[in-house]
């Protein structure tokens, strides 16, 4: 089965760090935000979708200890969730 939920839940996290002040979220912020939006992951699955985004070059990522992971918007992840730009795997922005 293709995986029909990674690509949004991709989306969602560079939107949700789009809004954020420093254009960065936690692991742990990242998760809640999955889970407003209908997506029960786990801290692991995040990390995982973290990682993804870092290879892609769409954040950059901090490990803080203590399992928190600090995800920051690059410039092409900020163009992608704006939709300027578009990356395969990860789910294009609903117009407003």
């Amino acid at each position: 089965m293709k995986d029909i939920f990674g690509p949004n839940q991709r989306i969602i996290m560079l939107q949700g760090m789009e809004n954020d002040n420093d254009y960065s979220l936690s692991n742990e912020m990242l998760q809640r935000l999955l889970v407003a939006y209908g997506h029960g992951v786990g801290v692991s699955q995040v990390n995982e979708q973290i990682q993804w985004l870092k290879e892609q070059n769409l954040v950059a990522a901090e490990d803080l200890g203590n399992g928190i992971i600090v995800a920051k918007l690059t410039r092409l992840g900020l163009d992608v969730a704006k939709g300027h730009a578009r990356v395969e795997g990860v789910d294009r922005p609903i117009p407003e």
